[in-house]
């Protein structure tokens, strides 16, 4: 994976769309301002066999990063802008381009080319979308919000619905398999201004 060099980390809140319905403020402590660079390895990207954890994601915000200098992706970078990341794993990467080109890939790697095929601006808007500017969203917060609609930074919403401990986010298309949060790794990076979580799917906006 070829390195980009890194602009100064700068991205301010008022880079991404805001959301004007905050679900649960975080904790009432004093949120540090660890940005999910630090937790999710987003310097650098090192392919493996393990689709359940984070390179794609990593692979393709380097990528659009690195074709966009401006691009607001760049927020993930910046400790002091609140947000809340639904990151996908490896996996449902590989399930999103089987569901877009038919083709099933064994290779992270190549998973991440097929992805960036789509084009620098796509991806910015599709990495945009799993990402809500705000007042961090813990998960006993996300498990009262069944019915929600969530505030992407790509500029459209999500849509939240729960039953019992199943978080399911409904994005824009319709014959594309719905994104669950995957439980056991929910809240990466609590107690910092920027949380995470993994779930199953690429949400799709409107392309």
């Amino acid at each position: 994976m070829r390195n980009f060099k890194r602009i100064a980390a700068v991205a301010t809140a008022t880079a991404l769309l805001f959301s004007p319905m905050s679900i649960a403020k975080a904790e009432d402590e004093q949120l540090k301002s660890m940005p999910l660079t630090e937790v999710l390895n987003l310097k650098t990207a090192s392919f493996d066999n393990n689709f359940n954890d984070f390179d794609v994601f990593t692979s393709i915000w380097m990528d659009v990063w690195g074709q966009l200098p401006e691009s607001p992706v760049q927020a993930i970078s910046n400790g002091n802008t609140a947000l809340t990341a639904f990151v996908p794993t490896d996996r449902a990467f590989q399930n999103v381009v089987k569901h877009l080109t038919g083709k099933t890939f064994k290779s992270e790697a190549r998973i991440a080319r097929a992805v960036m095929s789509l084009g620098a601006k796509t991806v910015e808007k599709v990495i945009l979308y799993h990402v809500v500017v705000g007042d961090p969203i813990l998960s006993p917060a996300a498990l009262q919000a069944n019915g929600a609609n969530l505030n992407a930074a790509s500029g459209e919403t999500i849509g939240v619905r729960v039953s019992g401990t199943t978080i399911t986010l409904v994005d824009k298309h319709k014959k594309h398999t719905n994104a669950r949060v995957i439980l056991e790794a929910v809240d990466i990076n609590k107690g910092n201004k920027q949380v995470a979580h993994a779930i199953t799917q690429v949400m799709l906006p409107t392309l």
